[in-house]
């Protein structure tokens, strides 16, 4: 069985259907989720994306990890929180303690709340726009 075979994916998916593949999490988390969600197509409205239908992450600009590249962001829902990762997040100037993270690429920025949303609202706006750019710079064709 493929990765792919393990991990279907549902390309632009409704935002019922993103609710829907997270009704395990708390109300106020499918909330943030959709909320970020809306934030990443406004900041970068041409932008593909795909959702992982077992754990409910969005990948925007390719399906990350191996199915179709690395992508610009991505979004996932835990039990306490959702992130937004930026696949190059090292390369990301913030102004701020936001994105977090030590890895060799990819920063994340943790949201619990919506109003925790609305706080860095501004810096995760500029962080995605910048994101896409990026990401744009390294495959033009937006894979």
């Amino acid at each position: 069985m493929s990765r792919a075979d393990r991990h279907p994916h549902i390309d632009k998916p409704s935002e019922q259907q993103l609710s829907e593949l997270l009704a395990n999490k708390s109300p106020v988390l499918r909330q943030v989720y959709l909320d970020a969600h809306r934030l990443i197509l406004d900041a970068s409205p041409d932008v593909t994306y795909s959702t992982d239908c077992v754990d409910g992450t969005t990948s925007y600009g390719a399906r990350q990890y191996g199915y179709d590249g690395w992508g610009a962001i991505a979004l996932s829902a835990y039990g306490k929180w959702v992130s937004v990762f930026f696949m190059r997040g090292v390369e990301l100037e913030a102004g701020e303690d936001l994105p977090e993270g030590t890895g060799r690429h990819m920063r994340h920025i943790k949201l619990r709340s919506p109003e925790e949303l609305e706080e860095h609202r501004a810096v995760l706006r500029r962080l995605i726009e910048s994101a896409w750019t990026l990401n744009m710079k390294h495959d033009p064709a937006g894979n």
